[in-house]
């Protein structure tokens, strides 16, 4: 008996050790799975902060979007920037335009105030000049903050006389929105360009809906918008959908097919011929999102029929399409396109010459989620295009601290050959955003969002040799 006293000692001592071992495996486990799962912190910034502020606001996507522009200068070198950001009386968010005399340095509130200090609230607000200097800003609104999401119209104001003009909607009101099954038809990311020629000729597109969106399909699964076109021949006092036609009329770039057309923007190159391009769904494509594209050659009185002028040979979702035209005749675009096989969007770049647009091409190929490109030329035909890394392009709220890190990067086309660069280092940066107008030869000029999650986040400025 007293023999096998130890070989049972022995025995429990074992299992016990066997237990207690399986337990702190499984509690490291599940230490290991808890931090793995948790949000990473922001990373620490690294390399010199660059650029000027210009403002702070609570928006993340206070610059957004990439196919309209946020920054422009007039001839004796004032410099505009049109963002929005809450409004400190608490009226939510509003369009604001500040200016800086001193080369970016310091900057100021256009007026003293927003564009508008009444109660909607404003977004996305884009800018243009025309050979006279004229500022002309558009953006969305709607009312609030009480009545918030309800019915988003383009607004317009111009600067004169050292005062903004009575902010209005153009084209007049278009209903549609509160006849909608589902409350996401609106007018919304408007672009606004000022004729090349004539400075009292003012083009301006958005994505709306009107009644005969909504009667074209089921609303209630698709926004059912449309891009939209109207002009002003009288410096922005009247818009019709023609040159010279009813005031507070419109015209649709593309017909209504139950299917949603997003952020157009628009050109105009050296010959006087107009540009439009957006992204809209693809119902051949299982939904897939394509480039789009339409022209005029006598200044919105007829237009080209819509077309989809590149294929998806390099990867999938063409979305966020920006433009740009040089002196000579061509029309310069990019957008994002998400990579099939790494499941990362790359920006492509593509050229309109001679009535054929090039051969889609990878403009930097890298391991980076790449969002947002924009693009712009240098006065002396050189072609710049700029994008942020990381993501995501859209979020409700402040992005989670998982987002954080993104950085802009440039790229430069010298003759054939593409010259790319990461220009920031420091915290989070999205949304670069390049003059209206031809950028001085080898310098570039931008301005973009800083800054990590939570808000607040600075709208900065700006320039360097490239």
């Amino acid at each position: 008996m007293t023999s096998e006293l130890p070989k049972r000692s022995w025995r429990n001592w074992k299992d016990i050790t066997l237990a207690t071992t399986t337990v702190v495996v499984v509690l490291l486990v599940i230490i290991v799975v808890q931090v793995a799962t948790q949000t990473p912190p922001a990373p620490a910034a690294q390399g010199p902060d660059i650029g000027n502020k210009i403002a702070t606001t609570t928006d993340w996507q206070g610059l957004a979007w990439g196919e309209t522009q946020k920054l422009a200068e007039t001839n004796n070198g004032t410099l505009y920037v049109a963002y929005r950001s809450q409004d400190k009386g608490g009226q939510g968010y509003k369009a604001y335009v500040d200016f800086s005399k001193d080369h970016g340095v310091t900057w100021s509130h256009m007026g003293g105030r927003p564009i508008s200090p009444g109660t909607e609230i404003q977004r996305v607000p884009a800018l243009a000049l025309g050979t006279n200097d004229v500022l002309q800003v558009v953006w969305y609104g709607e009312p609030g903050p009480s009545a918030k999401g309800v019915d988003r119209q383009i607004w317009y104001s111009r600067w004169v006389a050292n005062a903004w003009s009575t902010p209005k909607i153009i084209p007049l009101h278009i209903d549609g929105y509160q006849q909608a099954a589902d409350p996401t038809h609106w007018q919304e990311h408007p672009d606004i360009l000022v004729d090349r020629a004539d400075p009292t000729r003012v083009y301006v597109v958005w994505e709306g809906t009107d009644q005969a969106d909504l009667a074209v399909g089921n609303c209630g699964s698709t926004n059912c918008d449309t891009p939209m076109f109207t002009v002003s021949t009288d410096a922005g006092n009247t818009w019709s959908s023609v040159p010279g036609g009813l005031n507070g009329t419109y015209y649709k770039l593309a017909q209504p097919n139950a299917e949603s057309h997003s952020r157009p923007c628009i050109v105009q190159d050296s010959n006087g011929i107009l540009h439009v391009a957006w992204y809209g769904n693809d119902p051949g494509q299982g939904g897939q999102s394509r480039i789009r594209y339409v022209t005029s050659a006598d200044h919105g009185v007829t237009w080209s029929s819509e077309i989809a002028p590149f294929p998806l040979s390099y990867g999938r979702d063409q979305r966020f399409p920006s433009m740009a035209a040089d002196s000579r005749g061509r029309v310069y675009l990019v957008w994002k396109e998400l990579n099939v096989v790494f499941s990362l969007n790359q920006t492509l770049f593509s050229f309109l010459y001679g009535g054929a647009w090039s051969q889609p091409t990878v403009v930097h190929s890298d391991q980076e989620n790449q969002l947002n490109p924009t693009v712009q030329v240098g006065d002396q035909g050189n072609v710049y295009v700029g994008w942020n890394t990381g993501g995501p392009f859209d979020w409700q709220g402040d992005p989670p601290s998982l987002f954080d890190g993104s950085q802009i990067w440039l790229a430069k086309l010298t003759g054939t050959t593409w010259i790319a660069r990461q220009v920031t280092n420091f915290a989070t940066n999205r949304f670069v955003s390049f003059p209206v107008g031809s950028m001085k030869s080898s310098i570039v000029q931008m301005v973009w969002v800083e800054g990590n999650s939570p808000k607040p986040y600075t709208i900065k400025y700006t320039s360097f040799s490239f």
